[in-house]
Order: C-alpha cells, then sequence, then structure tokens
C-alpha cells in the first residue's frame, strides 16, 4: 500500500493547482501522508510533465488527458484509478536509452534520443554500430526506446514495439531520398554518431533538453542500467 506521495503540477496547465489540491485532499482523505520523499510521485498534466519530471528515482503515477500516451488517468477518471492503486499496486518498468556527447553523460530519455539541425536544412548523418557503417542526409535522426516508439519516432515511419520489448528503434527524421529506412535492434546494440563538418546540430532528450552538437563532436547511444518506474493497480 501507499503510505506516501509527493504531488507535482505543470504550472502552465491551466487547472493544474486545482487539481493538485483535489488530488492532495483525496490522498489525506485515504489516510495517505503528503510529503516530498513520498513513496510515489503523482504528476498531474500530461506525458510532457512526466519527462520533465522523471528524474526523481521514484515510482510515478500520472494524471494527464484522454491523449496521454505515459499516464495513467485523466481528469475523468483520475479518482478510482488512483483509488484502485492506494489499494494495492505494482510496478511497471520501462527500459531507458542513455548517451554521451564527447565522453560526457546526458541524461536519461524515457522516449528518445533525437539529433536534429537547429537550421532549416538537412545535416549529413554518420552512424557506426556492430561494424555497419550508415551516411544519410536528413533533418535529424531518433534513437526510440519501446516507450516512446508511439510517440515521435512512429510518426516518422518507425514501428510501434511492444512497451517491454528487448530492442529499440533508430529512425530517420525526413530523409532524403529515403536514403535510411528505419532500424528495429537489439538492447544491447551501442550507436556512435557524428555529423559532416560544417553542419551543426543538437541533441534533444525526451524533448525537454537540449544540448549543442559541435563540429567534430561525437553521440554515443545505448541502453541504460536504469529504468522508469510506474505504478499501476494489481
Amino acid at each position: 500500500m501507499i503510505k506516501s506521495a509527493t504531488v507535482l503540477f505543470n504550472p502552465k496547465k491551466r487547472e493544474g493547482a486545482r487539481m493538485k489540491r483535489d488530488v492532495e485532499k483525496f490522498l489525506l482523505q485515504h489516510n495517505v501522508k503528503l510529503s516530498k520523499k513520498g513513496d510515489v510521485v503523482i504528476a498531474i498534466g500530461g506525458d510532457g510533465t512526466i519527462l520533465y519530471n522523471k528524474y526523481y528515482g521514484r515510482p510515478m503515477f500520472g494524471i494527464g488527458s484522454e491523449l496521454s500516451f505515459l499516464c495513467q488517468a485523466n481528469a475523468k477518471n483520475w479518482r478510482s484509478a488512483l483509488e484502485k492503486v492506494l489499494k494495492g499496486y505494482k510496478i511497471d518498468k520501462r527500459a531507458m536509452l542513455a548517451s554521451e556527447l564527447d565522453g560526457k553523460r546526458l541524461p536519461d530519455a524515457l522516449n528518445e534520443v533525437c539529433v536534429r539541425r537547429s537550421e532549416h536544412r538537412i545535416i549529413t548523418i554518420n552512424l557506426r554500430a556492430g561494424g555497419r557503417d550508415y551516411r544519410f542526409r536528413a533533418d535529424g535522426v531518433i534513437f526510440s526506446t519501446p516507450t516512446g516508439s508511439t510517440a515521435y519516432a512512429y510518426s516518422c515511419g518507425g514501428k510501434e514495439l511492444p512497451p517491454h520489448a528487448k530492442k529499440y528503434e533508430v529512425v530517420a527524421i525526413a530523409p532524403l531520398r529515403r536514403e535510411f529506412k528505419p532500424l528495429t535492434v537489439d538492447e544491447n546494440e551501442i550507436f556512435h554518431l557524428f555529423v559532416e563538418r560544417g553542419d551543426c546540430a543538437d541533441v534533444i532528450i525526451d524533448g525537454q533538453l537540449i544540448f549543442p552538437l559541435k563540429k567534430g563532436s561525437r553521440l554515443k547511444v545505448y541502453k541504460s542500467g536504469k529504468t522508469m518506474e510506474f505504478v499501476s493497480a494489481r
């Protein structure tokens, strides 16, 4: 059972503060203590709120819209969904991707590690993995987890993977003449990337965090040893 919880909300959402008060009142009525170090984190706002706050290192319960893929509940059903979780819950672990930019570890990604040009031009991308080399021109490239395969990668032509698949995807963003077809690779595959001289781009983690990929920079992408945990009713 959940004995304590941390409640977060997206301040950009107009109803966020009100819903936070309603959720906290609901929790107190069910004898759940409110704490900054609660057993679980309840995030109000949508998938973006979860992605922004995924670094708490605790299981998460999301309340978003009816279009959310990551959230377990929405504004209409959160009371019944949360009540079931409070009676007993299980942990759903989701794989994440790690990345290193010039040897420096970047924050892990739950959905995707994306590389794309900051200007409105294509870039020439070079990839290496398992002795194979790929060179293609595109607006960018996405390294997607199974969880993220329903999002940006899917819109760019990738497959929708089962959430616990032991694989991940590499999908080009609008490749010139379709020079690069989407790849589904084993979860242990490691990719090395660089863009050719004169091309500058950004590394974007889960659509939230941006890091400049400078001339001569190298990016390494691989499965993280960490997982993201969600709570669901037993």
